[in-house]
């Protein structure tokens, strides 16, 4: 099976995942959906969990090959900032299957287990090197210590697990909200004036 044939399957799973669920949807589905057959699916991915990897394995690389670090002026670090908060959400809105329920699917598997918290270690890293940039282009307030900003980053990855809770079958609330939106507004207290003056430039309500 070639590398795009490999992906067709990854793609076609999280579609049905998706779609249907992922307790209800089985690997002859996937396969028939994929326009392959069982027997080829399975040389790949033995089990649904092989999956579940595979798939975390791809968003991490997504998010990994989106990140950029070249920032060299405020304007440019908020923005980035700002594309962070987009991705992640985009990369839910794709993956909704996958951090809806993400407890239940990762508590029989290890190895996805230790996947997902490299991604949020990741994720938290990427933060605080946009925090400590917003601080030394004056953006972010200077009168905020690194542990303030250090707290604010786990604030941001909590609201991102709450975003599981809302839309897990068992625990749905219904805000019409998406975490990009609930991000960009938690660190507007911690921008200074001229920080404010740019997000408001962004506009990150009209996107």
């Amino acid at each position: 099976m070639t590398r795009s044939a490999k992906e067709r399957l990854i793609e076609t799973a999280i579609k049905l995942f998706n779609e249907n669920g992922y307790e209800k949807v089985s690997l002859r589905e996937i396969a028939e959906a994929a326009g392959t057959t069982i027997g080829n699916l399975t040389y790949h991915f033995h089990r649904k969990e092989d999956l579940l990897v595979a798939i975390q394995e791809k968003i991490a690389l997504d998010f990994i090959n989106f990140a950029d670090d070249s920032s060299e002026t405020g304007e440019e670090a908020l923005r980035e900032l700002i594309a962070i908060f987009k991705k992640s959400a985009e990369l839910k809105a794709r993956n909704r299957f996958f951090f809806a329920d993400l407890d239940a699917i990762i508590t029989d598997n290890q190895t996805l287990s230790v996947s997902v918290q490299d991604f949020h270690q990741r994720l938290y890293l990427a933060y605080q090197q946009c925090f400590s940039k917003l601080v030394k282009f004056k953006m972010f307030r200077q009168d905020i210590s690194d542990q303030q900003y250090a707290y604010l980053a786990l604030t941001l990855l909590t609201m991102d697990y709450a975003w599981g809770l809302r839309h897990s079958p068992k625990h749905g609330v219904g805000l019409a909200v998406d975490t990009a939106v609930l991000s960009a507004n938690a660190i507007y207290p911690y921008l200074t004036e001229r920080g404010r003056t740019i997000w408001e430039r962004i506009n990150i309500m009209a996107d």
